[in-house]
């Protein structure tokens, strides 16, 4: 979601007096998303080996840090959009005299599990926020999260909505006919959707469970997965365990998401936790009724085709939720209705700039 974001800022921002430059770690992976933007002509920087897996990884990239902005020092602005172990940025940013020095939260909470690794990321908010000059959030509960209730209350957190390219995923009906051709998905199946990495915070196991209660109360449905990451092969077994291999398509990394949302009935979310979902923007730019966990914050409803079900709540609950919102959208007035709640790409960009340039 978050890398989907500044793929949009880059390709909406007008750069005639500006650059911009992405700065990113090297966990060992290859992602067709930032080829992507490079195609676009963006100048991405790649810290080669650096990633904070242990202690040691945090003094390498330490010194990595020191070492870019050493080099790299003729910025007015940085932002970061990641959690506070990624505080050095920030530190060597300042040390380096680069004048807007921004923190943005787009979580509620930590992915790791280990208590002492979410002791240690709770106390580098402390000098992560020491070290920014501005504070941004996607919704006022990742706010509260990384920047404290009292930042959020006194007005010194910025809340901007995480926006979307509204006309690329402004519904069509020939695009949804198309893509369901493609999938070799019928006209009147039931399509249940989903689109996110799979890690433990996207739930994916409490979502195939919810989609076998789905099948048992209406068989003509198939449920369509877009993402890549390490739970992905877990996920499929476990699809196979249920016998349900012939009704889940698992689509890998998918760079039409605009398109694939226009051949899904209901997006499906029950996601651990969530700053402000850009994936449950997307959705409902498309026109798409969503079902949400109750951990999604709140502004992240939109359309009044969104309904939010507990963690705690058994899979029918889940199932009968998704499936009462079948057809229940008119799809082609959701575009405007966003546009109206401040949710449009360009509005974000044009925001964005003028912090990067304050200083100017």
């Amino acid at each position: 979601g978050i890398q989907i974001l500044l793929y949009d800022i880059y390709k909406h921002m007008d750069q005639s007096d500006l650059t911009l430059e992405f700065l990113v770690l090297d966990d060992g992976e290859k992602y067709p998303l930032e080829e992507k933007i490079k195609a676009l002509g963006a100048t991405v920087h790649k810290l080669k080996g650096v990633w904070i897996r242990s202690f040691t990884g945090f003094k390498t990239y330490r010194k990595a840090m020191d070492a870019f902005f050493k080099e790299h020092h003729d910025y007015c602005a940085v932002h970061m959009h990641s959690s506070s172990k990624n505080f050095y940025l920030l530190y060597y940013a300042k040390k380096y005299n680069i004048p807007i020095r921004i923190a943005h939260s787009h979580n509620t909470n930590f992915q790791s599990k280990s208590k002492a690794q979410i002791m240690l990321g709770n106390l580098l908010k402390i000098p992560m926020k020491r070290y920014a000059t501005h504070y941004f959030a996607c919704s006022a509960y990742a706010g509260e999260w990384l920047f404290g209730k009292k930042n959020v209350k006194q007005g010194k957190v910025t809340i901007l909505k995480n926006a979307v390219d509204l006309d690329a995923f402004e519904y069509r009906q020939q695009v949804r006919n198309t893509i369901r051709k493609e999938l070799g998905i019928g006209e009147d199946t039931i399509v249940i959707g989903h689109v996110g990495r799979f890690t433990q915070q996207k739930n994916h196991k409490l979502l195939i469970d919810i989609f076998q209660e789905i099948y048992q109360q209406n068989s003509n449905c198939i449920l369509v997965l877009a993402g890549i990451g390490e739970l992905m092969e877990e996920c499929k077994d476990k699809v196979k365990r249920l016998g349900l291999q012939n009704k889940v398509k698992f689509l890998g990394f998918r760079s039409d998401v605009n398109d694939l949302l226009q051949a899904m009935d209901v997006f499906l979310m029950p996601s651990l936790y969530e700053g402000f979902p850009v994936t449950g923007i997307e959705a409902q730019a498309s026109g798409l009724p969503c079902v949400f966990s109750d951990t999604i914050t709140k502004e992240a409803n939109i359309l009044e085709e969104v309904r939010y079900v507990s963690l705690d709540a058994d899979v029918k609950t889940w199932a009968t939720e998704t499936l009462s919102l079948v057809q229940s959208t008119n799809r082609n007035t959701c575009k405007s209705k966003l546009q109206q709640q401040g949710f449009d790409i360009k509005d974000y960009v044009s925001t964005l700039k003028k912090f990067y340039l304050v200083e100017q």
